[in-house]
């Protein structure tokens, strides 16, 4: 059993070694997501993006809001073809 981990003191408590333990300090590019200069570029390009480039960019997306916008474009350029 390691009862011996609880009852360490803070000062014995060590960095952790796994990458995933640091999962959350890591960068949003390593992680997937797109940079800040990506989506800067993406949405510079926004009016001529097309369904499948949104399609391509939304995954990653990290942000909820533009996520939620990106979405409803897509949305609508699809309806828009639906309707024609």
């Amino acid at each position: 059993m390691a009862s011996d981990l609880i009852d360490a003191p803070d000062d014995d408590l060590k960095e952790p070694s796994s990458p995933a333990c640091l999962a959350h300090e890591a960068d949003d590019a390593y992680m997937g997501f797109a940079t800040r200069a990506e989506i800067a570029a993406f949405m510079k390009e926004i009016a001529r993006a097309d369904a499948e480039a949104i399609r391509k960019m939304l995954p990653r997306i990290r942000d909820d809001v533009l996520y939620k916008e990106l979405t409803a474009r897509l949305r609508a350029i699809e309806s828009g073809k639906s309707g024609t």
